[in-house]
């Protein structure tokens, strides 16, 4: 059987046509160009799985269904993109005018929560039915899956832990709050780590590499370097990453943390300090058992991939 994945983001719309093993047979990356408007939009996603198919060597009848992954409020329930401010989407039936349009089964979902599902089904959460999946990018996206299903909350809201407060007077967060994890550890709150300690050591070797500008790899490229500013960034940012997976780890103690995004990219100088931190907390408090931390795999493909299996 095969499935359509779309992954809409406010730059880019990434999907593929996915088989029930998780192969991917055809897929494509197109801009959004938001400023057309939902039914534009709308219609060149179906035109596109259409020609998908063909790629894939198979009639669009043959398809079994297709899923959405879109960023913002998603009452994955009724279909509803309840509020997508990165494509100026409000109250959008996106599942029923998929599924009047092409007469195959849709199933929409917050994009987070399809990367984590694409991960757990097809990725490095493969051998877990219990986990957590956090994006670090510019913001924080997150999915729970128990028992191997999305946990989603009431209406659909829940699993933001980018917006689990872990300061009470921290720094205003997008959300309008103060002290969200995302202000600790989003690429972005990094980024801002690395300047201010540029600006407190302006002759380290930090400095240096970042006279052409600062991105969430900086710190890490001048700590593997050995300069002192930049492993006490990354200490510092490992420190606050930590600390949210244990508050997460007390509450739904799952079998494994997935780290994905930009920052996840730096791999076991980011994820075995973390896993180490964690485990060593809950050896030292009797919690048991061990809690696994790993990096991401499927990258890009990971959000359709999920989108797909939402109708798998």
């Amino acid at each position: 059987m095969y499935y359509a994945g779309v992954d809409i983001g406010g730059k880019n719309i990434k999907m593929g046509i996915v088989d029930d093993f998780g192969k991917v047979l055809a897929s494509t990356v197109y801009k959004t160009q938001m400023e057309r408007g939902y039914d534009a939009i709308l219609l060149e996603l179906i035109n596109n799985i259409n020609t998908l198919c063909e790629q894939a060597g198979f009639e669009f009848d043959e398809l079994s269904g297709i899923g959405i992954g879109v960023p913002g409020i998603v009452n994955s329930r009724a279909g509803l993109v309840m509020s997508c401010s990165n494509l100026q989407w409000k109250g959008v039936d996106l599942a029923n005018d998929v599924k009047n349009l092409t007469g195959k089964p849709c199933k929409v979902c917050n994009d987070a929560n399809c990367a984590a599902l694409g991960e757990q089904r097809f990725g490095s959460g493969k051998n877990y039915k219990n986990l957590v999946f956090v994006t670090l990018g510019t913001g924080i996206g997150s999915g729970i899956i128990i028992d191997g299903k999305l946990f989603e909350g009431l209406g659909c809201a829940g699993a933001e832990a980018g917006h689990m407060g872990i300061q009470v007077e921290g720094d205003v967060c997008a959300c309008g709050n103060k002290g969200c994890w995302e202000e600790f550890i989003s690429a972005s709150a990094l980024v801002k780590q690395t300047k201010a300690a540029i600006e407190k050591y302006p002759d380290s070797r930090l400095a240096q590499i970042c006279k052409d500008g600062i991105s969430g790899k900086s710190a890490f490229i001048a700590a593997r370097e050995g300069d002192g500013v930049a492993k006490g960034v990354v200490d510092r940012y490992i420190g606050y990453l930590t600390y949210g997976i244990i508050g997460l780890t007390n509450i739904l103690h799952p079998q494994a943390f997935i780290l994905g995004g930009g920052v996840a990219n730096e791999g076991a100088s980011l994820i075995l300090p973390v896993k180490k931190m964690l485990n060593d907390y809950i050896d030292n408090n009797g919690f048991y058992p061990y809690v696994d931390v790993v990096g991401a795999s499927l990258g890009d493909s990971a959000g359709y991939m999920g989108a797909a299996a939402l109708v798998m």
